[in-house]
Formats: structure tokens, C-alpha cells, sequence
């Protein structure tokens, strides 16, 4: 069995590697190719935080379990994975990083299908860990001139706005959530649970990401978003369970089902239509799905010439 540290994800894994392993997840997922039940939430007693447990299985390839745990602003995690036929164990990775990238991967891979060709302006909701994977990886398929941090810490925000101009990605802050009104896409990796920006700033044609809510209880995006959006999701039936940006709008009348499109991989591999014209304002939303996770760590373990520890498992398939 592979051990993939933190060290060595940020060594191995790309742009184009995170974006397509997403894409294909997606896919899976939207063709029933990979089987994800809903994730078990465990509240932290003291309400700092939670256990999530995040199973999947995908067919003739892999099965596998992430486990992330978050307490304030802190979190760690894990990938497990298994060979389906053999149960033979194939690898741990941290997943810290690995949940980054394939968070910023999916927001991007959506961003490439709905965002109009011609978008260069960016505005991020957050500074916190998602925000730079999806700022980088936004910029990776679109060309980004300018994404804008909008966030409650401004320290963090010119901390992260400085980082990325560094590596050639001009950025800079703004205060302001009605800077919307600028953006051709919008994306939102917050911890809020009320909206934070007002969806009747955005102009016509924007696309916008919500990846940070995550409870039915909390909500990135207000009701004038709601009437105003076409939506994807990364799994309907999940969104429709556990998003409180379709829960709460669905519930008071603000967005009508059938608005509510399907799942962003029908989209990908052409079952279901994508942006429809240039004034179409497109949404995704992504409460993160094991699919994701499970196949970006598949391909990080089948990369080639992988120099990394390996360990011997001993025992059968029943575990003695």
C-alpha cells in the first residue's frame, strides 16, 4: 500500500490533472459509474465543528473512504482506498490539500463549461484555504485579468490577493460585496450562513460558483439569486437534500424546481444542456462530493514512476 503525504501531493498534482479529474468524476457520478451514498456528518458536541464521513465505489477501479474532520478554521483528512476485485488496499493519502484541489478542480471544471469564453473578471468570496485552489485553478481555464478577494479578514485577503499576483495572477481586495456587479464570474468559499453578496447586482451573463454552505441551515446566496439562476449541481439528489442555497429558496417560493437543471457531469458529456446564451446568469452549486475525491486520489496513486512508501497489509478479505 502507497502513503501519499502533503508533500507529495503538492509535488504531483497539477492544474489540468485536478480540472480532469473532476470533470470525469462528475461524469461517473451523473452515469451511476461511481456509487456515492450520502455523507454521514457527525456535530462536534461543542459546535465547533464536524465529522464528515464520505464513502464511494467505483465500478471495476476502486472503493474507497474520505474522512475529514474540521474544529474553528482547522481541518485534516483522509483518503483510503481498495482495489474492487482483490480488496487488496492500495493507498492512504493525506487529503488536505487533495480536498482543495479537487474542490478548486470542480468549481473549474464547471467554470469551463458555463462560464462565457470571454470572462476575465473574478470575484472570490473568502481568503481561507479554497479560496487560492479556486482562484488558480478559475484562471486556469478562463482568462482571468483581474479576480478580485472579498472577505471579513482583510489581512487574509491582502495576504492571498499579494500571493497570487506573485505567481502572475493580478488580484487584488475589495470590501465591497456589491463588486459583483463587475464580475463575469463569481465564486464563493465562505463560512457564512447568510448571503453574502446581493444576487441583484450581478449583470446578465454571470456565472457564479457556490462552494462553501453546506448545511440546509446556511446559505451563500440570497433569493434574488435564486429567481434569477439556471442551476447545476454536483449532485442533484444531495443539493436537494443538504444545500441550504436550493433548501431555503425551494422552500419559500424564490426558485422554482425546474430551474434546478440536474448534475453538472449530464452537462459535461452532453445528456443535458449547458449555458444557453450570453445573458443566461449560470450557477453551480458544489457541496462536495466523494467521487471527487476518489478519483483525483486513484489518479495520484497511478501516476507513473510514483516514488513514495509503500507498506505490507497482511491478512485476508475478512480482515484477520
Amino acid at each position: 500500500m502507497k502513503l501519499l503525504s502533503e508533500a507529495a501531493l503538492r509535488r504531483l498534482l497539477t492544474p489540468e490533472m485536478a480540472v480532469d479529474s473532476s470533470t470525469r468524476a462528475f461524469i461517473a457520478l451523473s452515469r451511476g459509474e461511481i456509487l456515492v451514498p450520502v455523507r454521514s456528518e457527525i456535530m462536534r458536541p461543542d459546535g465547533l465543528g464536524v465529522v464528515f464521513a464520505m464513502p464511494g465505489y467505483l465500478s471495476g477501479r476502486v472503493f474507497g473512504l474520505k474522512v475529514i474532520a474540521t474544529r474553528a478554521a482547522e481541518s485534516a483528512a483522509m483518503v483510503l482506498l481498495f482495489e474492487t476485485e482483490t480488496l487488496a488496499p492500495l493507498g492512504l493519502l493525506s487529503a488536505d490539500y487533495l480536498t482543495d484541489w479537487r474542490t478548486g478542480g470542480g468549481i473549474a471544471a464547471a467554470t469551463r463549461l458555463l462560464a462565457r469564453e470571454d470572462s476575465r473578471v473574478h470575484v472570490v468570496f473568502g481568503a481561507g484555504r479554497l479560496a487560492g485552489p479556486c482562484a488558480r485553478l478559475v484562471a486556469h481555464v478562463r482568462p482571468i485579468a483581474r479576480t478580485v478577494i472579498v472577505s471579513r479578514t482583510r489581512a487574509r485577503a491582502e495576504a492571498l490577493a499579494a500571493q497570487l499576483s506573485a505567481e502572475g495572477i493580478a488580484a487584488e481586495v475589495s470590501t465591497d460585496p456589491a463588486c459583483v456587479a463587475e464580475a463575469d464570474i463569481v465564486t464563493t468559499v465562505t463560512n457564512a450562513a447568510t448571503p453574502v453578496f446581493p444576487g441583484a447586482a450581478l449583470r446578465a451573463g454571470t456565472h457564479i460558483n457556490l462552494g462553501g454552505a453546506f448545511r440546509p441551515d446556511t446559505r451563500e446566496a440570497d433569493d434574488d439569486l435564486a429567481r434569477r439562476a439556471t442551476i447545476w449541481c454536483d449532485s442533484t439528489a444531495a443539493c436537494l437534500a443538504r444545500a441550504g442555497d436550493l433548501v431555503q429558496p425551494l422552500a419559500g417560493g424564490a426558485l422554482d424546481r425546474g430551474r434546478v437543471l440536474g448534475d453538472i457531469g449530464a452537462a459535461l458529456v452532453g445528456d443535458l444542456r449547458g449555458r444557453r446564451d450570453a445573458q443566461e446568469v449560470t450557477l453551480f452549486k458544489s457541496l462536495g462530493n466523494a467521487a471527487q475525491d476518489i478519483c483525483l486520489a486513484a489518479d495520484a496513486l497511478s501516476l507513473p514512476g510514483l516514488d513514495v512508501p509503500e507498506f505490507d497489509v497482511q491478512g485476508d478479505a475478512h480482515g484477520q
